[in-house]
């Protein structure tokens, strides 16, 4: 399947958990004001409009990316973004409405990397229940070894599993992922890796 054709994280976990949280106070139906309580039928809390009582139901996010592969290179981005500016990431971001994660996939590799793929395999998920997202990620083959940074990217190229800037990865499910593509093509094999992921970001700036 080849796809043709935005900024992976754009929202930090703390961000994305103000939005599932307390920071929602207005009804996106009327502009009244909202109260966190428990429907009729419901188990949980909600934000409830109190004059049209609007349910205002809070679901993860979906970031879909890929590891994009030109002979044994793998091309990874360095982020122009916060969070996590400097660093380097896979191309990934949040998936739009009328996507297919394929395509969610691809778009953000030509937005962040200027580049064409084809996406292959399912490479693994990550759960991030404390940030309210999952993160769904791909192998690809590069259609060309033409890239180049986009808006929210610094720099972009092609690296060599030994030359991984691994101190430097931006995201736990980016080195989650990475490792899981090296250790599978060493075996010959495309297996699919889930993992929940709880280790909050780093702090710091890269170099």
């Amino acid at each position: 399947m080849v796809v043709t054709p935005c900024g992976f994280d754009s929202l930090s976990g703390h961000q994305t958990l103000k939005i599932y949280g307390s920071e929602l106070k207005f009804c996106s139906n009327c502009g009244s004001s909202v109260v966190s309580r428990i429907p009729d039928g419901d188990h949980r809390p909600r934000f409830v409009c109190t004059s049209c009582d609007t349910i205002h139901y809070k679901n993860p996010l979906l970031v879909l990316g890929c590891v994009p592969q030109w002979e044994h290179k793998i091309l990874l981005c360095k982020r122009a973004i916060e969070p996590r500016l400097g660093f380097w990431t896979v191309p990934a971001g949040f998936m739009e409405i009328g996507e297919t994660m394929q395509h969610a996939a691809a778009r953000e590799c030509y937005e962040e990397a200027m580049a064409k793929v084809e996406i292959g395999s399912l490479l693994a998920v990550a759960n991030l229940t404390h940030a309210g997202q999952v993160h769904i990620m791909f192998r690809a083959r590069l259609l060309a070894p033409e890239f180049a940074p986009g808006p929210e990217s610094l720099e972009v190229g092609l690296y060599s599993e030994a030359e991984i800037p691994w101190s430097d990865l931006a995201f736990p499910s980016g080195e989650f992922t990475l490792r899981k593509f090296f250790a599978d093509r060493a075996a010959g094999r495309e297996d699919h890796h889930f993992t929940e992921l709880t280790r909050p970001l780093k702090t710091g700036v890269a170099q």
